[in-house]
């Protein structure tokens, strides 16, 4: 039976080792003592201490440290380069090292000997320094899990700064991952200003900036100029290159613009902005229209949305679908506070109508209540949160298409009075008038339909006439 025992190769430290017809009491037993390597780390550390068998010194500075070769060697990449043979510094017993802090040193060698090392708020910048010149690389993800929990708004960005000095990669992700998540409060910061242009590009062409709107990546923008106009303004065209001019609304830039004080800079304002808001009707301009333009057109990924349920029917308590009820309530859900909530509701109760969003605003089109149907039109502005009529379409409609293109919303097809329709209204907000443009081939309603390249396309959803 004792022949036939095995034991596994890691089994309670104990390594086993026998030929198959060795009886037990003669097999060999490895014994582990896990408490080995600490016994002589501190042993040696307390050679160091009483200058016992210290090989090498090291000059920082006016300070020497006499200290064992072997150990730092064994520590740091770096200084088994410096030490290794054939290196003149190997043959040397004083070795100078340039650009590190003493006492940032003093701390390293402790480390090196002791495996603890002191870190606070006042020595982390030094410390991780002289860690990343050295080469002590868990020195320096002690001091990035430091900073990481001493990193607030006010703070962030000199972070965020120093780790890209440092090239201090999980620092440097982790810190602009911060900044993103608290853009609204760091902008407004002190050290917001002192970002380089790089760097303020690279926050600006960010999709995970979490935002309420646009106009706060403008704000930015410009507070970043504004601190120094004289040497930035320069890179007004550059730095107000990511913001999504098609998702502010024009009279609140315009507020903006007259605002600004300095004359060259406003005249600059006035024409980049005309540029970027004014949609272009000319043929030549339509290779702009391509995939790398469609992120200028959509909120970015971690701004705040909200999705709007508004109008439709409901089926009456205990009723049939014919018994259905218009409904007037809108509904909201926050993708910050991820809850729906009641907002105002429409002036007319409908279903079976179209809706559109034009420069910030949602528009509400035609419809049907109780068999009757609609041509009025309603806006809702989400700053005030209250609907408003505006003008009225030329005919009414219910089941009919609707979608934003260059500036203005187009109504397609519907049921018109009792016929399904194939005509084309267009509505200027800035005139507030709907005016007949086209007429489709084909007759339709209940379709979808969107703006493609500045063209507009449509599909049948279930019915062909």
């Amino acid at each position: 039976m004792a022949r036939d025992m095995k034991f596994s190769p890691d089994m309670w430290d104990i390594h086993r080792t026998m030929e198959p017809e060795t009886p037990l009491k003669n097999s060999t037993l490895l014994r582990t003592m896990k408490r080995h390597a600490r016994i002589i780390l501190s042993q040696m550390n307390q050679m160091r201490h009483q200058l016992e068998f210290c090989d090498v010194q090291i000059q920082i500075g006016d300070k020497i440290f006499k200290v064992h070769k072997l150990v730092l060697a064994a520590s740091s990449p770096y200084f088994a380069a410096l030490l290794a043979g054939g290196m003149k510094e190997s043959l040397n017993d004083v070795v100078q090292i340039q650009g590190v802090d003493p006492n940032s040193f003093q701390l390293l060698l402790d480390f090196v000997y002791t495996g603890s090392v002191k870190i606070s708020t006042e020595n982390v910048q030094k410390l991780m320094t002289a860690a990343d010149m050295l080469q002590l690389s868990h020195v320096v993800e002690l001091c990035c899990d430091f900073l990481k929990e001493q990193i607030e708004p006010a703070n962030c960005v000199g972070f965020f700064q120093f780790s890209e000095q440092l090239a201090c990669q999980p620092l440097l992700e982790f810190t602009e991952s911060y900044i993103h998540s608290h853009f609204i409060e760091v902008q407004t910061g002190d050290e917001f200003s002192t970002l380089t242009k790089d760097q303020l590009l690279r926050l600006l062409r960010s999709e995970e900036l979490c935002i309420e709107d646009e106009y706060q990546v403008f704000s930015a923008a410009m507070l970043w100029i504004q601190k120094d106009i004289v040497s930035r303004k320069r890179h007004l065209v550059e730095v107000l290159d990511p913001i999504r001019f098609s998702l502010l609304p024009p009279i609140r830039l315009q507020k903006a613009i007259e605002d600004v004080t300095d004359f060259n800079l406003h005249v600059a304002l006035q024409t980049l902005l005309r540029e970027y808001c004014e949609p272009s009707h000319s043929p030549n301009d339509k290779k702009t229209c391509n995939f790398l333009q469609t992120t200028r057109v959509r909120p970015r990924r971690r701004a705040r949305k909200f999705l709007y349920a508004i109008g439709g029917y409901t089926r009456l308590q205990g009723g049939r679908w014919s018994d259905s009820r218009a409904l007037s309530c809108v509904e909201r859900f926050d993708t910050f506070s991820q809850y729906w909530s009641t907002v105002s509701s429409l002036h007319q109760a409908r279903s079976g109508m179209s809706v559109a969003v034009l420069e910030g605003r949602i528009y509400v089109i035609g419809g049907e209540k109780d068999s009757m149907i609609f041509d009025c039109v309603e806006c809702y502005d989400p700053v005030s949160k209250q609907w408003a009529a505006v003008s009225s379409m030329n005919q009414p409609r219910c089941g009919l298409g609707a979608c934003t293109c260059h500036g203005a919303i187009y109504a397609l097809g519907g049921w018109v009075g009792s016929e399904i329709g194939n005509s084309i209204e267009r509505f200027s907000a800035e005139q507030n008038a709907w005016q007949i443009v086209g007429h489709m081939t084909v007759p339709r309603y209940n379709f979808a339909c969107c703006e493609r390249q500045g063209a507009m396309g449509g599909c049948i959803s279930h019915e062909d006439p």
